[in-house]
């Protein structure tokens, strides 16, 4: 494994030289793959030893682990953004998380289309079915704020807001990870959506959130 003294030779802080080593893997990702891509390749890319990786991440999956769920955090605080956002009413704050959270490939970086790929191996599958019961978890807290608000505007009639918004939140990141990069076609990613919005306008008792 590492040697301890690869750490108090490090001159950086802990902080920079991870986020140094996530953004070279990154890069390799992009370049050659994940599967193509060893820990070798990234301490190369870094210029540390691998006994430094290895302080700060256990293989090459914690790396990818990390990056997926930096990725996952800089969602979660654009829907931190729209929820809060007390000139939005509770129709609105739904059609821009809509906006915020929908894949396709307009809004899609370079990054995001080889993370996609890369958990959508195989051997990663676990990893995103962590990372999905996590995301659930914190999206289901910012959707039963929306809908508590969409009652109190009388524009909502939902009995159940907490269990409903768990329900929608947990068909809508799993549906999103089944269609996410798999498909290269607009048509079947427009479906989804528009299947996921009939669901949503029915499960909170509306028709006033997306135009016919």
């Amino acid at each position: 494994m590492y040697n301890r003294g690869d750490k108090m030779r490090d001159v950086k802080e802990p902080e920079i030289r991870r986020a140094e080593i996530m953004d070279a893997a990154m890069l390799l990702f992009i370049e050659q793959g994940y599967t193509n891509t060893t820990t070798q390749d990234i301490v190369d890319k870094v210029n540390i030893s691998r006994g430094l990786l290895y302080y700060h991440f256990k293989n090459k999956e914690d790396i990818l682990y990390c990056l997926v769920e930096q990725y996952s955090d800089k969602l979660l605080k654009d829907i931190h953004v729209i929820v809060y956002d007390e000139d939005k009413t509770a129709i609105e704050k739904i059609r821009a998380f809509i906006d915020a959270t929908i894949i396709s490939s307009e809004n899609i970086s370079a990054e995001g289309t080889e993370l996609q790929k890369t958990v959508d191996l195989e051997e990663n599958r676990y990893m995103l079915d962590k990372l999905s019961h996590k995301l659930i978890e914190k999206l289901t807290i910012y959707f039963e704020r929306i809908i508590n608000q969409g009652i109190l505007e009388k524009v909502f009639f939902v009995k159940y807001p907490s269990e409903t918004a768990e329900f929608l939140m947990t068909a809508y990141v799993f549906v999103s990870n089944n269609i996410g990069i798999k498909t290269s076609k607009k048509e079947p990613v427009k479906d989804y959506l528009d299947a996921f919005k009939i669901m949503l306008e029915q499960n909170l008792n509306t028709e006033e959130l997306f135009s016919h």
